[in-house]
């Protein structure tokens, strides 16, 4: 009873995340068409946006099959090779609109902006070694009997993903530390009258960097759980799939704010109709 039970919640939580997606998905297709509808040339936020709101889609269909379906070791190892580059596909382009913000927040700081750039050339080319390593052990994986080789290349392989989302967790803190301290030099400023501490925070992007930290350290918690039990990394998908979700309402708001601009000084001036990404100077 005890092993049904622990089944039943696996499958659970494997494909509960697709009604997520498919919810926001629902709730924001009317700002996604209005934002294609008036954007001009693609440019590489765009592709972002995209790789963002869709690539989940193969992510969750993946985990689903490998969770509900008996598979035979090729097919098991070629379904965690799409799981596999469809993660770090996802990532790279959450992690990207999040710089994005970010450098429009530091417009006018090149050492800050370099240093973004940099944390984000370091925790993509970590990512992506990370997965490629996993690649040559999924075969191993992918075998029906349980041995004490087996266990040791799943558990190597586990250790390897955590890799990853500790990667992505790091980049979120931080930004978020940043942002926390752009809000500091505005109050030793004197900046109220043009921009609130609470306006600053919100639009600088310390409420998605610290949403997608969140996520990502609930995540890591959960590879420490037993692997025998089968709960180590169960909510991965969880935390792919609102990855995704944050991504698209990162740029949803950078579009509001870029139209609206209620506030110069706060407001990044991306333009969203042009393959450049432009800021105010």
């Amino acid at each position: 009873m005890v092993l049904l039970h622990t089944q039943r919640t696996i499958k659970y939580l494997r494909a509960a995340p697709a009604a997520i997606w498919a919810l926001d998905y629902c709730l924001t297709l009317e700002h996604e068409v209005h934002m294609f509808s008036s954007m001009g040339r693609w440019g590489i936020t765009t592709v972002m946006f995209i790789v963002a709101r869709y690539v989940p889609i193969p992510w969750i269909i993946s985990e689903i099959y490998v969770t509900l379906v008996m598979q035979s070791p090729q097919m098991c190892s070629i379904t965690y090779q799409i799981s596999g580059v469809s993660l770090v596909l996802i990532l790279l382009a959450t992690e990207g609109l999040l710089l994005m913000r970010t450098l429009a927040l530091w417009h006018n700081n090149k050492k800050i902006r370099r240093f973004l750039l940099a944390s984000y050339l370091v925790t993509a080319i970590s990512t992506v070694t990370c997965i490629a390593i996993t690649f040559p052990l999924l075969k191993s994986a992918c075998v029906s009997t349980s041995t004490q080789s087996n266990i040791e290349v799943v558990t190597r392989l586990e250790h390897l993903l955590m890799g990853v989302f500790i990667n992505t967790a790091l980049f979120e803190f931080m930004v978020a530390a940043i942002t926390i301290y752009h809000s500091m030099l505005l109050r030793s400023d004197d900046m109220y009258t043009l921009c609130t501490l609470a306006s600053t925070l919100s639009k600088g992007s310390l409420l998605y960097a610290l949403s997608l930290f969140v996520i990502s350290v609930a995540n890591i918690v959960t590879f420490f759980l037993p692997i025998s039990g089968g709960y180590s990394g169960i909510t991965d998908t969880f935390q792919v799939v609102l990855h995704g979700v944050l991504a698209s309402r990162i740029l949803f708001d950078l579009r509001d704010a870029d139209q609206s601009k209620e506030d110069s000084f706060c407001l990044s001036d991306l333009q969203f109709g042009s393959h450049t990404v432009y800021t105010a100077t």
